[in-house]
């Protein structure tokens, strides 16, 4: 009897749990759905070892779901898959993988109620010296909060108990995971031809605080200009441990980009000063990641180094582009190695075959000094891109 009770309890039980279930065309209705997939391959021809290829795969599916009135629930999912071919360098593991996971999931709870967003959980950590790689942004645990004042104002918020940075980082911030308790503060604002924003951070333990400040001047309709600061200051034991030195850094960046009809030209320069602290917790952060070569494009955490990089592009039509960019990169005697001297330049094309499907290729050129750190290489990337 006990046997027989269990059991229509049980199928009670699942009675009641099937008859509250939402129908999947119910749960799916409102659900909205964006992303990207890409396949990419490259070519690379070093200087001093083996060519190789590269096949990279990106899926990224963002889902968003509405559970209450001025709540979602979002959920991202990030999938990489790599496979290099290298038949001289068969016991290379990093040219012989063929496949990877997860880059990462992240999921989070999205408050909007008018002038107020607010985003809690596993979340991407969009920020200006953070990844903004969208393939594998910056993310962590915590909650980001902004609040727009009016037209011309923003302000947020944000805190982030550990931290992931995806990237090759270089300096003394070669940490991909920051475990530490990061804070942060934002002001975004928009005022006529100006517009821009000012962050702050602190990162217990490691940074004492990093200041960045971008802004973008309209003076005339055809003329952008574009100039960033940042400066950072380790932890005082931090400093002495990895750097050698307590010291504030400085970066700097400025460029001048002008459009007129199909033609667009772009002169920029940057500089990072000979001090050993951190103003980015990733090379693939926006404050760094200006210059206009396919690669060597952030100098903002080396030292004493300085860029001038340009890009010369041209609309052949209303799907097709072509560009060309160069920088000259200079590392100075406090550079640690005054030979890392740079002469980079690439030559691209895209090609929108649909408003969501694009074909881009660029074909890059990396000539260092022959006594610098790094190797000569050549380098090509096609890349088919579906956005949705």
């Amino acid at each position: 009897m006990l046997k027989k009770l269990s059991l229509a309890a049980l199928i009670a039980m699942g009675g009641v749990s099937f008859a509250t279930a939402t129908p999947l065309t119910d749960a799916i209705k409102n659900v909205d759905l964006n992303g990207f997939l890409r396949v990419r391959f490259y070519n690379e021809q070093p200087d001093k070892s083996n060519q190789y290829d590269r096949w990279r795969t990106n899926a990224v599916l963002i889902f968003k779901v509405p559970v209450a009135e001025n709540i979602k629930f979002v959920m991202r999912n990030s999938v990489e898959s790599n496979v290099y071919t290298d038949e001289d360098s068969i016991t290379n593991t990093n040219k012989t993988s063929v496949d990877s996971g997860i880059v990462n999931n992240l999921l989070f709870m999205q408050y909007t109620n008018g002038p107020l967003n607010a985003i809690v959980g596993k979340i991407p950590v969009a920020t200006s010296i953070t990844s903004a790689d969208p393939a594998a942004p910056g993310h962590g645990a915590g909650i980001i909060a902004t609040y727009k004042v009016n037209d011309n104002l923003t302000l947020g918020a944000a805190f982030v108990d550990a931290l992931k940075n995806p990237g090759n980082n270089t300096g003394v911030d070669k940490l991909l995971v920051v475990p530490n308790d990061i804070y942060a503060a934002v002001a975004a604002f928009n005022v006529d031809m100006v517009k821009g924003n000012v962050w702050y951070y602190t990162v217990t333990n490691l940074v004492d605080y990093i200041v960045t400040a971008s802004v973008d001047v309209k003076p005339i309709e055809n003329l952008d200009i574009h100039v960033d600061y940042a400066a950072g200051n380790l932890d005082d034991d931090v400093a002495q441990s990895l750097a050698g030195e307590d010291k504030t850094k400085n970066y700097y960046n400025i460029s001048v980009k002008y459009s007129q009809d199909a033609i667009s030209a772009k002169l920029g320069y940057a500089y990072t000063d000979k001090h050993a602290a951190v103003v980015e917790l990733s090379e693939d952060a926006p404050i760094g990641k200006v210059i206009t070569t396919a690669n060597n494009d952030n100098i903002a955490n080396l030292q004493d180094t300085r860029a001038v990089y340009g890009k010369l592009a041209y609309d052949i039509d209303a799907k097709t582009s072509v560009y060309v960019a160069a920088q000259v990169q200079d590392a100075g005697d406090d550079s640690g190695n005054e030979n890392n001297d740079l002469a980079e330049y690439t030559i691209g094309a895209k090609y929108a075959y649909t408003k969501k499907l694009t074909f881009s290729a660029y074909y890059d050129i990396a000539d260092w000094d022959d006594d610098a750190d790094y190797e000569d290489n050549n380098e090509f990337r096609f890349e088919a891109k579906y956005s949705f």
